[in-house]
């Protein structure tokens, strides 16, 4: 299935839009749509997602779900609820540790289930954020399966986001250059996915902003195809930063050489010198 392919600039625009979506059918009762950014590594997807939070005024929570080992953690952890009447008839749930205080006051337990506290990620988090579920395809299956209620009903068991939370999944092509995890039918339909795409002339306006040295921003604006599988814009910005404090490129060929044979390789390297 074609994606849509996006560069930056017009991923800010895309998500702009989605994020006023939700709120306008979270206030009509339904559910937030989640989003799926697919692209290659190193062209700013996290960093992106990041910085329209911050435009946004919203929060934003980033778990990278291969870096969890429990469910639990992940989820939240299984807990016993008791269901407690008064003597008018009145119901409520609470956890087993308030089940003393309750009797005091006359209340008496009718009823128990199984149930899950919220996970410590979310707890005390407002309304209005982002979580992302970062190299999401690179989970175990076990976690991505776990996520699947959170993703398209924004809850799991007896807990839920706080309203005006938008999930974003990142991840990268399942092409056989990453060691990623396929995903199913089932899992697709639940989200919506874009393709980020290299766009030169957003990298460029992006660098001037972050004090690239212009020489090696017209660099990049002359040669986009050194952007590839194995050269991605963060390795060149990684290239870049790492000559930084040389004044006069000409007089220093051999260390830039061998700085950017180490991060992006021969070939560009030498283009470059």
């Amino acid at each position: 299935m074609s994606q849509v392919k996006l560069n930056i600039e017009e991923l800010k625009s895309f998500m702009g839009h989605m994020i006023s979506n939700n709120q306008h059918i979270q206030a009509q009762g339904k559910v937030p749509v989640a989003v799926n950014v697919e692209g290659e590594a190193g062209l700013g997807k996290t960093s992106s997602i990041k910085q329209l939070a911050k435009e946004h005024g919203m929060d934003v929570i980033m778990l990278n779900l291969a870096e969890f080992e429990e469910l639990g953690d992940l989820v939240g952890f299984p807990v016993k609820e008791f269901q407690i009447q008064n003597a008018e008839g009145k119901t409520t749930w609470i956890n087993e540790s308030q089940i003393a205080a309750a009797t005091t006051k006359g209340f008496k337990v009718i009823g128990k289930r199984m149930s899950h506290a919220s996970p410590e990620w979310i707890q005390g988090k407002g309304e209005g954020g982002f979580l992302v579920l970062d190299d999401y395809t690179r989970a175990d299956h076990r976690f991505m399966q776990a996520t699947m209620s959170l993703i398209d009903q924004q809850s799991y068991a007896s807990w839920k986001l706080p309203k005006n939370w938008h999930i974003i999944l990142t991840t990268n092509p399942d092409n056989g250059d990453y060691n990623v995890t396929s995903l199913d039918i089932a899992q697709k339909t639940r989200f919506i996915s874009v393709e980020v795409k290299f766009d030169e002339k957003v990298w460029a306006k992006w660098a001037e902003k972050a004090d690239i040295d212009g020489r090696c921003i017209n660099f990049m604006l002359m040669n986009p195809e050194v952007i590839t599988q194995n050269v991605n814009p963060r390795a060149m910005t990684t290239f870049f930063n790492s000559i930084s404090s040389i004044d006069k490129f000409e007089e220093n060929l051999p260390i830039i050489q061998m700085i950017g044979e180490g991060s992006v390789g021969a070939d560009v390297s030498t283009m470059f010198t």
